[in-house]
């Protein structure tokens, strides 16, 4: 009877023994696939880098340009210096700005001809200078691109040459040109009139300035209608390429070049400009009160983008031609 009870709890503690095992050794075994899987899974991911981040550093490549920063002061330099040095239309004409790249327009006033100031005693009357008409006037972008290449680039340095920045300062002097321009022909197809063909400006004709002396008769008696008008110098002189050669011959007997006399009475300066399209010569009354550059931003270089291993930059600038009151201009035509 002993044995028969030893051997019921043998059995009882062998068949506990044998569940308790088979109801845990699956959730073991799960927790370690599990935690295997997890494994593997974290070691996938550190060792294939997501696409975001391999683009990211595709981008960072392809946009790394190296250029040294003696180089790049020295490109930024050198159009600055062409630009000045070929704009024709900022060596009389006011500037207005620099407004800053992101402005794109400005208030463009009309004003009438200049009246004479009040005179009494108790300043009760007189009529005040006022706004005649208010336009908004569009401020473009001007701009040229240009390359330098990459293999040019790594040579000047590897191989210690200096960087040619001939592309940087040709597309300097076309911006300039582009500008003088704007400034002097306007653009019809823009709403934007120039000093050559603004409305209401005053018209004389132009003489043959191939016979000594009519050169210098033009320009007088262009000073005259616009001293008439009330309009105070300094005055501006610009003229074609061709105009130009022609005062500069000797005036009569007096051993001076006819351009020598022009100068005594055009203090603003003789300009001469490739811009214009045909023998014109142009006589205004610079000063603010008549008409202003407004820039948006002066001509710099900027980093355009990278294409094939190469680079493109851009001269770019913004600026505008205001003409507050366009009986100061006189053209001979």
């Amino acid at each position: 009877m002993k044995a028969i009870k030893e051997f019921k709890t043998f059995h009882y503690l062998t068949g506990f023994f044998i569940l308790s095992v088979l109801f845990c050794f699956p959730q073991a075994i799960s927790s370690v696939f599990a935690d295997e899987a997890e494994t593997s899974a974290a070691q996938a991911v550190q060792a294939t880098p997501s696409a975001g981040m391999e683009g990211s550093k595709l981008a960072d490549i392809t946009s790394e340009i190296r250029l040294g920063h003696e180089d790049w002061e020295k490109m930024q330099r050198a159009v600055h210096e062409t630009v000045e040095r070929n704009l024709v239309g900022r060596k009389f004409v006011e500037v207005y700005g620099p407004l800053g790249t992101g402005v794109q327009c400005v208030p463009l006033d009309t004003y009438a001809i200049p009246s004479w100031a009040s005179v009494d005693m108790l300043g009760e009357g007189g009529d005040a200078i006022h706004t005649l008409k208010r336009d908004i006037a569009h401020i473009p972008l001007i701009y040229k691109d240009f390359w330098l290449y990459w293999r040019d680039i790594e040579a000047g340095k590897k191989c210690e040459t200096p960087l040619d920045i001939s592309p940087a300062v040709g597309a300097a002097v076309a911006a300039a040109a582009r500008e003088d321009d704007l400034i002097f022909n306007g653009m019809p197809e823009m709403g934007m009139a120039g000093l050559l063909n603004a409305n209401g400006r005053n018209i004389l004709k132009l003489s043959d300035w191939s016979v000594i002396g009519n050169g210098f008769q033009d320009v007088v008696s262009a000073v005259e209608k616009l001293r008439g008008l009330g309009f105070v110098p300094p005055y501006a002189l610009v003229v074609s390429p061709r105009l130009y050669a022609l005062l500069h011959k000797v005036y009569e007997r007096t051993g001076k070049l006819e351009i020598d006399g022009v100068k005594e009475l055009v203090k603003g300066g003789v300009h001469q400009s490739p811009v214009f399209k045909k023998d014109v010569a142009l006589v205004v009354a610079a000063g603010r009160q008549n008409l202003d550059l407004a820039v948006g931003t002066n001509f710099k270089v900027e980093y355009w983008g990278p294409q094939d291993l190469n680079h493109r930059f851009r001269v770019v600038g913004s600026s505008v031609l205001r003409i507050k009151c366009p009986q100061a201009i006189c053209t001979l035509e």
